[in-house]
């Protein structure tokens, strides 16, 4: 789905990056883009100042995670050029006066909320990172699985074993040709998570691996798999939820269609 997106920059100011820079800004429970998923509602850019609004899908989203994604949006665009000050808007978010004093000002989550017991979020972070791990690895087990690889040859599998070729993912296989295996975004994203886990992405590295960094047998690859395609059903459920409500509040609320815009995942305005 396409989601029109309000923007105003200054003459001869490129707001490209600060697109770029919103769409790597994900949802912590969702994994997935908050420009994606619509919660971007409007973009400014006054002398040095970007001015973004953000609209949830409902007004009691989860507190920590809205706190999450406001700062989140904070911090990628205080690393765009010429940005110096960042203001993050929640809307009619239940605890928006608090997520905005704290967020806008560099505060951590516990000046909003004190007394929550969480000094930080980072335990909170690292789990939602794990979780998408796994969401991302099953996508990639998919495409190994549908091309005939057995469990026995994807745990043999390492980085080096790899490559892409015109946007698709290519295995590897011992005595064998390379087989398809997905798109090369689903490699990438894998590829970047391991990475953020400060899991060993060397290209003697295995393929497959658990969250700890730990390799499978391929006993333990099934089982491994069935959870990892349990989790990534259920954030895609939660996902296509989210996507729902939020295009029946901005139709009621704002005036918007809830149908598709044509033109890609986000369009200006």
């Amino acid at each position: 789905m396409a989601y029109t997106v309000s923007s105003e920059f200054p003459a001869g100011f490129d707001g490209t990056a600060i697109l770029k820079r919103l769409d790597l800004v994900l949802d912590p429970e969702l994994d997935e883009s908050i420009m994606q998923l619509g919660f971007v509602r409007s973009v400014q850019v006054r002398d040095s100042q970007a001015i973004i609004a953000l609209q949830l899908p409902t007004s009691w989203c989860a507190v920590n995670f809205a706190y999450i994604m406001a700062d989140d949006v904070r911090r990628a665009l205080l690393a765009v050029e010429g940005i110096q000050t960042v203001t993050v808007q929640l809307g009619d978010h239940c605890a928006a006066d608090e997520i905005e004093a704290a967020v806008n000002d560099g505060q951590p989550f516990a000046t909003a909320f004190p007394g929550t017991g969480a000094a930080d979020l980072s335990a909170l972070r690292l789990i939602f990172l794990r979780k998408g791990l796994l969401v991302r690895q099953e996508r990639l087990l998919r495409g190994l699985r549908a091309a005939g690889c057995s469990s026995a040859i994807i745990c043999g599998l390492r980085l080096c074993d790899i490559s892409v070729r015109n946007g698709i993912v290519l295995a590897e296989l011992p005595g064998a040709a390379p087989v398809e295996a997905g798109p090369a975004e689903v490699l990438r994203r894998y590829l970047d998570r391991r990475a953020e886990l400060g899991l060993d992405c060397a290209r003697t590295a295995q393929l497959i691996v658990d969250a700890d960094g730990k390799t499978l047998s391929a006993e333990q690859l099934e089982q491994h798999y069935q959870d990892a395609r349990m989790v990534r059903v259920s954030l895609e459920a939660n996902g296509a939820f989210c996507r729902a409500i939020l295009a029946r509040r901005l139709a009621d609320t704002l005036g918007l269609s809830s149908r598709p815009t044509a033109g890609g995942p986000y369009v200006q305005s």
